[in-house]
């Protein structure tokens, strides 16, 4: 019985993978580099989601696409594009574009601010291998970027992950996410940059949304918050055949150190309030006979003497 498990199993990966074999996929090594010039529009297209979550057609105004220059503030002003408003629960309503065949980056990098409220999906970057008719699951999501109350990586399961380890983001300042694709696991690794004075240490991996994901063929970025606004001013996505794999010991070995900090924290906390406590107990208990602490303590030091 065990050997026929055995074997049914392994006919089913073969399988998987014949059938991700099949599919045509870029193996060149390649960087591609989207500033958001005036020519944009020749790379980008608009939507493709045209309706809200109760199929209802989206008004064309409440969705605004400009080239703009960002923030008001020339020491941080950069041009960049502006992508304002979204439907709530409804993806891919922003700007998309295709990649053909599908590729498999090793790095993607981004440049990006935003403003809106915490509990909305805003600012998403999202990497599928199939193009958005409907559905987003269908689209066998890879690599799944969102800002809600911090910036998160949406993993296997659906689960959010926070990758967000270098303060919160800050209106009006430019915030840079570098995340690293290792296809043999289909895991990422991604660090934040929110101070301008480099990317903070990653402390875990995230595995893809769906690992059924053979490559990336489309790339959707939007809101899904009506009054929410995002700048982006860069993107980089580089495919390296030569890449290294990703380091998980030593993302596990900083993971357990945050773990042991963030215990340590906690119990040093603890104890702050136990020693109060203890403290007001004290005070409590001398009120009956009139002394204080230190004049207790002496007192029951000489009767013990005795």
């Amino acid at each position: 019985v065990e050997a026929v498990a055995a074997a049914g199993a392994a006919a089913g990966a073969s399988a998987a993978e014949e059938e991700e074999e099949a599919v045509s996929v870029n193996r060149e090594d390649f960087e591609y580099v989207e500033a958001f010039g005036e020519d944009w529009e020749q790379r980008w297209s608009r939507g493709p989601a045209k309706k809200d979550e109760n199929g209802k057609p989206i008004r064309e105004t409440l969705i605004n696409v400009q080239l703009v220059k960002y923030p008001a503030n020339p020491k941080d002003a950069k041009p960049c594009l502006q992508l304002v408003g979204g439907a709530v629960n409804a993806p891919c309503t922003g700007i998309w574009t295709s990649f053909a065949p599908l590729m498999r980056p090793t790095e993607v990098e981004f440049e990006f601010t935003m403003n809106g409220k915490v509990d909305q999906p805003n600012a998403c970057v999202v990497f599928t291998e199939r193009a958005f008719e409907g559905a987003l699951p269908d689209c066998k999501v890879g690599v799944q970027f969102t800002v809600r109350g911090g910036m998160q990586l949406c993993g296997g399961g659906g689960n959010l992950v926070r990758i967000s380890n270098d303060g919160k983001i800050q209106n009006d300042k430019w915030n840079k996410v570098l995340m690293k694709i290792d296809w043999a696991t289909k895991a990422v690794v991604a660090q934040v940059d929110t101070k301008g004075k480099g990317y903070a240490p990653a402390i875990q991996t995230v595995p893809f949304r769906d690992n059924t994901c053979a490559g990336f063929g489309f790339l959707y970025v939007y809101n899904t918050d009506v009054q929410a606004t995002c700048w982006f001013s860069s993107l980089r996505v580089k495919q390296e055949a030569g890449a290294e794999g990703l380091d998980t010991e030593a993302l596990d070995a900083r993971a357990h150190l945050a773990a042991r900090l963030q215990q340590r924290e906690y119990q040093r906390a603890v104890d702050a309030d136990m020693e109060v406590g203890m403290k007001m107990g004290a005070i409590k208990a001398t009120k009956e006979h009139g002394m204080n602490l230190a004049m207790e303590q002496a007192a029951n030091n000489s009767s013990g003497a005795r």
